[in-house]
Order: structure tokens, then sequence, then C-alpha cells
């Protein structure tokens, strides 16, 4: 069936018992990995359309039990990133909003009945980097700049979100100052997957590259702490060289990880 076409066809005019139907609602586990397909492929304006109806879905129904509302904070965070994603700000701002107070709902239900379900929650961090860059999106710099603090703040050295803020917002030294200081404290460069990254623990890996290319930029334009900057840069082009020549481990925190598993004496030899 060409969903597309559909959609085409009935726009938003379509009953949403009909969208049930059409995307298997029933099973809302299945559509939401419809919906990361259609993501993934690149198929946005599908994508807007099939968590619209499903965010409302669940947001109509007032009895939700927890199912439901992991549910609905999942839908709600694609759907954010659809609208970014198609330069529509202005409702990725209220579905943001929506986000947070949907978020917090999820987490207060599950302290008080499942509590060892909080720590497989998506960080809270995280959904305060997506609105920085929606609020940024929107032209709303004051208010994208306190999101990517919070973000910060919850996460301690959170690199994916000092770089966000440096890219989408004009680059002045106290953005330059966190992105560095969160960089020196996530650990060695690490290669996978053909690609250079650096991972801090419990945030997302960030792109090497990107990080290079805004540290040489404040360089080169004189934002910032330069000396700080350009050891940076060379302690993480340094650490790239190594891996290269296979001087140094390709993830370095993991090989000292396995290093302490083995054991520190040959007992045979006794």
């Amino acid at each position: 069936m060409d969903f597309l076409r559909i959609e085409e066809r009935n726009q938003r005019s379509t009953p949403l018992g009909v969208f049930v139907a059409m995307f298997g609602m029933n099973d809302p586990a299945q559509t939401l990995l419809q919906l990361e397909r259609y993501v993934d492929e690149g198929r946005m304006e599908m994508s807007e359309v099939m968590a619209i109806q499903f965010t409302e879905m669940f947001l109509a129904d007032k009895k939700r039990d927890v199912d439901a509302q992991i549910m609905l904070v999942k839908g709600l965070r694609i759907l954010c990133d659809v609208f970014l994603v198609r330069e529509k700000p202005a409702r990725a701002i209220s579905t943001v909003k929506i986000l947070h107070r949907e978020r917090k709902k999820l987490t207060r239900t599950l302290s008080n009945g499942a509590p060892q379900l909080l720590e497989k929650m998506t960080p809270a961090a995280d959904d305060y980097r997506r609105a920085g860059n929606i609020y940024a999106a929107a032209g709303k710099k004051s208010a994208a700049t306190k999101a990517f603090s919070r973000c910060e703040k919850l996460s301690s050295g959170h690199v994916a979100s000092a770089l966000d803020a440096c890219k989408v917002l004009p680059m002045n030294k106290k953005l330059v100052a966190r992105l560095i200081s969160a960089v020196n404290m996530s650990g060695p460069v690490i290669y996978a997957n053909a690609h250079f990254f650096v991972e801090p623990e419990h945030s997302p890996r960030t792109s090497l590259e990107e990080i290079l290319s805004v540290l040489q930029k404040a360089v080169a334009v004189g934002i910032g702490p330069k000396d700080s900057c350009l050891q940076l840069i060379q302690r993480l082009e340094d650490e790239k060289t190594a891996i290269e020549r296979g001087e140094a481990a390709a993830n370095a925190r993991l090989q000292a990880a396995m290093d302490l598993l083995k054991p520190q004496h040959d007992y045979y030899e006794y």
C-alpha cells in the first residue's frame, strides 16, 4: 500500500479511525517502528502526518496507563524532530512544551510504581538539547541558551549540546569555553564504524570532525580562549593520529575496562 498517495489524497481531513486502520495504530509499538523507518528514509511529510495522529490519539485518552504514556513521550520526541527538519519551529515549540510536561508525568508515574524503569528512560537532558535547537530555529536565542544550559546542568559534560549551541547560536566566548570544558571531560577520541568521535558517559557520541571544525572556526574569528582551543585541537588530532597509526586503542576506555578483567597473576605458576 502506498501510504504517501493516500496521505496526499486525504490530507488531514482523514478521520482518526481511518488512520488507526491505515497505520495499524492498534499496535503502538509496531507503529513507532514504522514511523522511525519513515524518518530514517527521509519521508518527513508522511512521518509528520503519522506522528501527529499517533500523539493526538494518546493525548485524547485521559486515562492513559504507563505503556501508553511511554508511547506518547516517544511519539512526541519524533514529532519535535520532524517539525524541526520540516522547518516548522512554531509547531515544534508547542510540541516540545507538551513533551516536557508528559515526560515529567511519566517520571512521576515510574518513580511511584516502577522505579527500576527510570534508568531506561531517555535522559531529560536530551529533551532540553532538543528544545535548544528548536528555540534557536525559531530565532528565540534566550530560550535556546537556557535550554542548552539546562541540558548541560542535567548532564555535565554533554558535548553534543555544547556543540549544538555553538553551531545554532551566535558564537561567543562563553559557548566556546563550555564546549572546551565538555570535550575535556569526555575522555579520549574513539574510532568505530569508520568514524572518529568522542563519547562522554551517559551522553550521545559526537563527531570529532564537527568538534574540530567549530574549534578551528573559534580560533579563526578570535572568539573564546585561543590557547585552550589550540591545545584541545592538538590533543584531539594527536589522539586521532595515534589510532590511525595503531599506536593507541580505537576505544581506550573499553580497552581499559577489558584490561581490568584480565587476571593479574598466572596462578598456574605456583
